[in-house]
């Protein structure tokens, strides 16, 4: 990475970190990243989040010093055939959920500064609408055709 490329990194993740840890108002579980094979440009990451306000939440943008972009995307099948769109930001409900999985609501993290393999873990940054930005450590998990991830 580059030295310029580096500090606004280390900024960024900075601005995000200290707001993180006072922000109660969204909740996050079960990060997880999925190992894809060597070489590869695009992984995909998955997680819930739980909104405990009585207005809605608004995630403008995602964005990690472990990958150049990160954009959220959907998958859904229209007229029998799967189509995965870019969406340009989620709403969390009031009180309620969404749940960032496969074959539904999903992040594209493209081009891994480094390699990723199972067991490492890596930074999200969740950027709200209102400014607030949420820190999440989501580990990198193998799927094989034999496992199951249970989130």
């Amino acid at each position: 990475m580059k030295p310029a490329g580096f500090f606004i990194t280390a900024f960024l993740l900075l601005c995000c970190v200290i707001p993180a840890q006072a922000d109660d108002t969204l909740q996050v579980s079960d990060p997880w990243i999925r190992e894809a094979p060597p070489g590869a440009t695009v992984l995909a990451g998955y997680l819930t989040l739980t909104n405990t306000t009585s207005a809605p939440l608004v995630i403008e943008a995602v964005s990690s010093p472990a990958f150049e972009a990160v954009e959220i995307h959907r998958s859904q099948v229209v007229d029998g055939v799967a189509r995965m769109q870019p969406v340009s930001e989620l709403t969390v409900p009031a009180t309620g959920n969404i749940s960032l999985a496969p074959g539904g609501y999903h992040l594209m993290l493209l081009r891994p500064v480094r390699p990723l393999t199972e067991g490492d873990n890596v930074i999200l940054l969740l950027h709200r609408a209102d400014g607030i930005c949420v820190t999440v450590t989501a580990p990198v998990l193998r799927m094989t055709e034999s496992s199951s991830h249970q989130h």
